[in-house]
């Protein structure tokens, strides 16, 4: 995998201030569906220090945009998205369009989480069962994480609404120093394989409005 240590990337705004989000790591996953063979890149901007919010890039023929998840608030804010590259260098302006409430299960909170080690070695191997109920018998959920090593505990760079709604109890930060390489989703009837692709050390600030488009 390719490391780059600086990504400056610079944003363009035409309002009043009110709370600025910043950025200093870039994940690039790639996410196969077993069952259709589709393929899809997933781009989040992250704060290494706080989890709580991360910003994703969302690119088609069509259009660029970004959405903004911020879970403490529980808003996600929409960006139109212009790049350009300038002496090698890429660039992105981000145009606010507006904000909307994220929605939230009240049947997440009844869901029971196990944890559980299957391989120490490196590379480091564990896996997540999510059920329905605290007695449920069959998981509506599985995940198993093949983790690399790293200066500190980045396993929430993987983004995954399952998985942050799991770190919340603070299970992810007893593995220790790991980022999240690869893993295996099992939902229902769909299996995908999602693979880091790419990482790097960005420096990103983006300020939202004081007035909310809601």
């Amino acid at each position: 995998m390719k490391k780059i240590s600086t990504l400056i990337l610079i944003t363009f705004f035409s309002f009043a201030f009110s709370q600025t989000y910043h950025f200093d790591f870039l994940t690039k996953y790639s996410s196969t569906n077993f069952k259709t063979k589709n393929i899809r890149e997933i781009v989040s901007y992250n704060n290494s220090d706080d989890f709580s919010y991360y910003l994703r890039l969302n690119k088609t023929k069509e259009d660029f945009t970004a959405s903004l998840y911020d879970h403490e608030k529980n808003v996600e804010h929409y960006f139109s998205v212009k790049e350009t590259k300038i002496n090698g260098e890429i660039r992105f302006q981000f145009t606010y369009i507006n904000t909307a409430k994220l929605l939230t299960s009240t049947l997440m909170k009844n869901y029971r989480y196990e944890f559980s080690e299957i391989s120490a070695n490196s590379p480091k191997v564990v896996s997540l069962k999510i059920y329905p109920s605290k007695r449920a018998k069959k998981p509506i959920n599985e995940k198993e994480f093949t983790l690399q090593k790293a200066n500190k505990n980045l396993i929430g760079l993987y983004r995954s609404e399952w998985l942050h709604e799991y770190s919340d109890d603070g299970e992810l930060q007893k593995v220790g120093n790991y980022f999240v390489s690869k893993a295996i989703e099992k939902y229902k009837t769909v299996t995908c394989e999602v693979v880091l692709k790419e990482y790097k050390n960005v420096e990103l600030q983006i300020v939202v409005p004081e007035k909310l488009k809601m």
